[in-house]
């Protein structure tokens, strides 16, 4: 995982949406989609469920939210 998927996942956890996310660390919304789609490529697993519009953290990210924080 390289520090941007980091400060990227960081902020998804943090605010809850990819939209936070993006306007915390000042990047756009399809910049945040991506670097996370990449992450979750890297990791082998997903990070994320996205339902409904909605993203809900995995137990892999919930575990790993701590070590990162």
């Amino acid at each position: 995982m390289r520090l941007r998927h980091i400060e990227v996942f960081n902020a998804v956890m943090v605010t809850g949406s990819v939209s936070g996310a993006a306007r915390l660390i000042n990047i756009t919304q399809p910049a945040v989609s991506r670097t996370l789609k990449h992450a979750e490529l890297q990791l082998g697993f997903p990070l994320f469920e996205r339902t409904g519009g909605r993203l809900v953290a995995t137990a892999e990210a919930r575990s790993l939210f701590p070590l990162v924080d």
